[in-house]
């Protein structure tokens, strides 16, 4: 039986979604995933039309829009079967051809991405999605030998995460079905840590959750914010030298060496998701707030902010953590999810040379951006002042036609912090405050839940007001914990 298109409401699910929108998109998401490559480029490069698709039918985007997303997007994807010319490369399996029996045969091998689809999409359609995902990412079978299934969807910077993610939000099997797929065609690197599924506990949990500690604190364990101050202070964290701004990602994590990752792999072995919902819940907002100072704080006072690439991932992927544990309400998969999670965030944090954020930067920005051009006065001018609008209808409506989808999943996964911790007043961010009673990072107490809206203002600016006439930004690439990162010229951008 084949398995569904059809989308049910996304997280935030704002007005203006109409029957023709949805039609419209499933009709287009279909398509995708029956037709498209998880890569558009051999080297690996991900296929982004059903995250830009998805995220404009959440905010609101009308059927004529979503058309033009897809037909601009499809022009750069590869065939899902690889055919080049009428010839198919060799050694590339036909759907059907993979079974239970040698599904790990295929395991981190791009050629098998259109039939690892049908077998998942046939596992579903035996199963259902959510018993799909739990066997197939935290069951024991396929995280032995060598197979590492949950290492596997976090690889990539996220994007498996993010796919599985965005077909959990709007309970779209097919949207599941190429996620599953996607995880199964990234590899694992011979040095990474696979977590364990089993509990988990540590002497260093143990005492730091006996110690008296100042403003809110996560149940059990060290706080996120915490672990990250630990990660600045290590002499064994320090980037690595010389500084080569073209490196690729895999340059750079070869680069990091066993030392690095032990001492990385020690740290946030101090992390225990805990063992309640409740206090899950609280590790989400702890992330939440963590990836949005490290993509939007880790700039220099009295400079152009520049904001990298991969930290941005981290920010878009840290959305679908509510719908992962909205989806699986087993505690035991939570944790094994959640520890999988965070040791690719502070790999991500190592790649890009250990960026520091500064929350004092974070805060100065404008609490109400608002586009380079203002309409002619309204019925009332006063509206026109500052802080005398809300600034989120017009940066959602510009976003909308971005062309880049980073920046509208970036805008969305900000909407949703605001929607969720945006009254949070100073001091009450999760971790503010360390075991010494000591700000964690300096001026962190001054934290709120503006955070948000002001991060939104700067992504605009950055990448630009596209439908107030100015062009299209770009994001960072140079790694930004580098201090050498620095000495180009903001002119030079």
């Amino acid at each position: 039986m084949p398995i569904s298109s059809k989308i049910n409401r996304g997280i935030l699910s704002l007005p203006g979604a109409t029957a023709a929108s949805k039609a419209t998109a499933e009709r287009l998401l279909k398509t995708d995933e029956e037709s498209h490559h998880c890569y558009f480029r051999p080297a690996g490069l991900h296929n982004h039309l059903s995250h830009h698709v998805l995220t404009a039918y959440d905010l609101g985007a009308p059927a004529s829009l979503l058309e033009a997303i897809y037909d601009k997007e499809a022009k750069i994807q590869r065939p899902i079967d690889l055919n080049e010319n009428g010839v198919v490369p060799e050694g590339t399996p036909n759907p059907g051809d993979i079974n239970d029996e040698n599904w790990v045969k295929w395991l981190g091998n791009a050629k098998a991405y259109q039939a690892l689809v049908a077998f998942f999409s046939g596992k579903i359609s035996d199963m259902g999605a959510r018993k799909a995902v739990e066997q197939y990412f935290f069951s024991s079978a396929p995280n032995e030998n060598g197979a590492h299934m949950l290492t596997r969807l976090c690889n990539g910077a996220l994007h498996p995460f993010i796919q599985v993610g965005f077909g959990l939000e709007f309970d779209l099997e097919i949207e599941v079905a190429a996620g599953l797929a996607q995880a199964a065609v990234h590899g694992v690197n011979d040095d990474q840590i696979h977590p364990s599924l089993e509990r988990f506990i540590d002497a260093n949990i143990v005492l730091n959750a006996e110690l008296p500690h100042k403003g809110r604190q996560p149940r059990t364990g060290s706080s996120i914010l915490y672990l990250l101050r630990q990660i600045y202070d290590s002499p064994e964290l320090v980037p690595v030298l010389p500084y080569e701004p073209d490196a690729l990602l895999s340059k750079r994590r070869r680069d990091l060496g066993a030392t690095r990752l032990a001492e990385l792999h020690r740290i946030l072995g101090q992390f225990d998701p805990g063992d309640t919902h409740e206090a899950l819940a609280g590790r989400v907002e702890e992330l939440i707030f963590a990836v949005t100072l490290l993509t939007f704080g880790s700039g220099k006072p009295n400079r152009k902010p520049r904001l990298d690439f991969f930290l941005m991932h981290l920010l878009t992927s840290s959305l679908f953590l509510p719908s992962y544990l909205k989806y699986f309400p087993s505690i035991k998969h939570q944790k094994a999810l959640f520890r999988r999670y965070l040791q690719e965030w502070g790999e991500v944090l190592m790649l890009r040379g250990r960026p520091r954020i500064d929350a004092t930067l974070v805060m100065s920005y404008t609490d109400n951006p608002i586009p380079p051009s203002r309409p002619p006065p309204l019925a009332h001018p006063e509206s026109l002042a500052a802080n005398g609008r809300n600034p989120w209808p017009a940066m959602i409506e510009d976003a909308l036609h971005a062309p880049d989808s980073h920046t509208l999943k970036s805008l969305r996964a900000l909407l949703y912090g605001a929607t969720r911790y945006g009254t949070l007043a100073k001091g009450e961010i999760i971790g503010a405050w360390g075991p010494d009673g000591k700000e964690t990072h300096p001026g962190i107490s001054q934290v709120d839940g503006s955070i948000f809206v002001r991060a939104a203002g700067v992504l605009m600016d950055i990448l630009g007001w596209v439908t107030h006439g100015q062009q299209p930004g770009n994001w960072d690439r140079s790694a930004l914990g580098w201090d050498d990162a620095w000495k180009l010229e903001d002119r030079e951008l």
